[in-house]
């Protein structure tokens, strides 16, 4: 049966299943007797007595939850978190000492000694532990100066050439 690419989209024909799976702007058009989608799918339902009719439905968007505070997002909450975005946060609400800086540098040295793969991982985990409100609310830090949480490592590996230098330290 040929169709044409107009309307490929806007249904397709499951002949494992004998089923129509069609786009709910197609539904809508071929109430209408007049229209070209009525016709197909009366000359569909005539060629395949038993085929199903079903409607497309749109996926549902994914939502991420993060683990520790059980927020939800529709989107991937890290991803605008980049090297560069952080280190311009910081540089933005950071102090006359850059204390922030130095604990983000520190722990960006870590991170690098722990290998590139987890670097950023180690390093975003970090920077929402200290900004936990930078997704939702990051004019926040601009009031309020939250108090330097100092990193610390969940494990180090054995093998690891990573090494801590205390807080407070420019790494």
């Amino acid at each position: 049966m040929a169709t044409t690419k107009k309307n490929e989209k806007n249904y397709r024909i499951d002949f494992a299943s004998m089923t129509l799976i069609m786009t709910a702007d197609f539904a809508a058009k071929a109430y209408d007797p007049e229209s070209t989608e009525y016709k197909i799918l009366q000359r569909l339902k005539k060629d395949f007595p038993d085929l199903k009719v079903e409607r497309k439905t749109h996926r549902k968007p994914t939502s991420y939850t993060t683990s520790k505070s059980n927020e939800k997002f529709y989107h991937n909450p890290y991803k605008d978190i980049t090297r560069d975005n952080m280190e311009q946060f910081i540089a933005t609400v950071d102090d006359k000492n850059g204390t922030y800086k130095k604990e983000y540098d520190r722990v960006y040295s870590y991170a690098l000694g722990m290998g590139k793969k987890r670097a950023y991982s180690i390093v975003a985990g970090w920077f929402l532990d200290q900004f936990p409100k930078y997704r939702t609310d990051p004019f926040y830090y601009y009031r309020n100066r939250p108090a330097l949480i100092p990193f610390k490592p969940k494990t180090v590996e054995e093998g690891s050439q990573a090494e801590l230098p205390p807080t407070g330290t420019d790494g």
